[in-house]
């Protein structure tokens, strides 16, 4: 079963390249508001400078004046040159009155400032005020604060111009990089997952030459690790073939030597019944040199050569009917649920039909008598299924991915008739054709489902050739 894979936006942002990215943006984003932000302190604070040197200055031609009236004039007279949205001038005097281009008041320690209902404008940005007590009354001195709010107005704009387009250029290449890296660890991780499935012929192209980087040395990691793997495990299965090849011969003849000193006993003498144990465990021991060698053959790819369209539908009716029998003989109760119409496959017949039998002897081996076992047969999406189902005590989901190997049984099958071979050979069957292999819960029971790919058009068969 296929795992749930996760959206490709999601696996991107949760891979290392685009979080480096995002770093590298948030730091060059924060490097640029930090350096604009230096400036505009450094020209906000000189121009406060400025404003207040101004104003220093013209307190400092109004303390000529020695009394109120003085002042006052001297005030008026300034005020009618200056406009009151760029400079306020104004005079408390003694008795109340308000000379100058605007009006003042003080509420609370806080200082007013209010147009004239005769003057100009105020400035909308308000005011850098200076006030001075003089003459017996407040001299208030005021210059607009719009320098310092159209500076503030201007690096809004220069941070907008220059840091967007930079967080933009560098998020883009962020994204460009991630995704190129992403790919090539799909890619890794694709075939580590056909590694783990068993194909060990799984590669990667050239990873180092064509990118001689880190991603590229972990990629020719993994390509020397499975051409290793693939060497240890082909050695292993000529070796085991090798050993079963060279001992299959010897003993048959050990099992044809029981059985003619068998024929010599006299019947049902002690003797005679040891002799047929030791022709019994003879025989099982031919068997499994014989399930090896098929094995070995079927993995070494010439099975290939026999492939043709296949109907499953009939090699499931086939296979009932020739259970059919022995599952009466035994207590149990084997259904085929079949269509009446062909369920086509690409194959080849005997060995699916192999396939078959071996699923269908373990289920009536390893079920209590009273059992149900299954055969059904259906074309779907992916290729047609062939699934052989029964409600006996099933395997534990922790062994159903290690039963396939060779000589591996379930806790339940130890002392049960065997050798470990009946699903190692479905399992090498399956891979011989492109199959995928299932091991599933019937609740109750074991279901094993054989999905055999779309047969290719006859033009790609002939193309491909007998070893397609």
């Amino acid at each position: 079963m296929d795992r749930e894979q996760p959206p490709a936006a999601a696996t991107l942002w949760r891979s290392t390249p685009a979080r480096l990215a995002l770093g590298i943006v948030a730091v060059a984003a924060a490097a640029n508001l930090a350096t604009l932000g230096l400036a505009w302190l450094n020209l906000r604070a000189g121009i406060e400078s400025r404003l207040r040197a101004d104003l220093a200055q013209q307190v400092a031609g109004f303390e000529v004046a020695a009394t109120p009236a003085t002042l006052a004039a001297l005030v008026a007279a300034n005020a009618r040159a200056a406009d009151p949205a760029q400079r306020i001038l104004a005079f408390l005097g003694p008795d109340g009155r308000v000379t100058g281009n605007a009006l003042i008041r003080f509420e609370g320690g806080r200082l007013l400032i209010l147009p004239r209902p005769d003057g100009g404008a105020l400035s909308p940005a308000g005011y850098l005020p200076r006030v001075e007590r003089m003459a017996g009354g407040v001299l208030v001195v005021a210059e607009s604060r719009a320098p310092i709010v159209e500076l503030g107005r201007t690096f809004l704009a220069i941070l907008g111009f220059s840091l967007a387009p930079t967080m933009l250029v560098s998020l883009a290449a962020g994204v460009w990089i991630a995704r190129r890296a992403a790919r090539r660890v799909a890619a890794v991780e694709d075939t580590l997952a056909r590694l783990g499935a068993g194909e060990l012929s799984a590669r990667l192209p050239d990873p180092a030459a064509r990118e001689p980087d880190d991603l590229g040395r972990v990629a020719d990691g993994v390509n020397r690790m499975a051409a290793a793997l693939e060497t240890s495990v082909a050695a292993l299965r000529q070796v085991t073939t090798d050993i079963a090849h060279d001992l299959r011969t010897p003993v048959s003849r050990i099992a044809l030597t029981l059985s003619d000193l068998r024929a010599r006993l006299p019947e049902g003498s002690d003797e005679a019944a040891l002799v047929a144990r030791a022709e019994a465990e003879a025989a099982r021991a031919v068997a499994v040199f014989r399930g090896l060698l098929e094995i070995a053959t079927i993995e070494a790819g010439s099975a290939r050569a026999g492939f043709g369209p296949v109907d499953l539908a009939a090699v499931a009716r086939d296979m009932a009917d020739l259970y059919g029998p022995s599952a009466e003989d035994s207590g149990h109760r084997l259904v085929a649920d079949l269509p009446p119409a062909a369920v086509p496959a690409f194959g080849d017949r005997a060995l699916i039909g192999q396939a078959l039998a071996n699923l269908i002897e373990n289920a009536l081996r390893h079920t209590p008598p009273g059992s149900t076992v299954r055969i059904s047969v259906a074309p779907g999406p992916a290729g047609a299924a062939l699934t052989v189902a029964d409600d006996g005590p099933g395997i534990p989901a922790a062994d159903r991915a290690r039963v396939t190997g060779r000589f591996v049984r379930g806790d339940g099958a130890r002392s049960g008739e065997g050798h470990g071979l009946g699903l190692a050979l479905v399992a090498a069957i399956a891979r011989a054709h492109g199959a995928g292999l299932a091991l599933e819960d019937a609740r109750p029971g074991l279901r094993v489902r054989l999905v055999f790919p779309p047969a290719p058009p006859p033009a790609a068969r002939a193309a491909a050739g007998p070893a397609a």
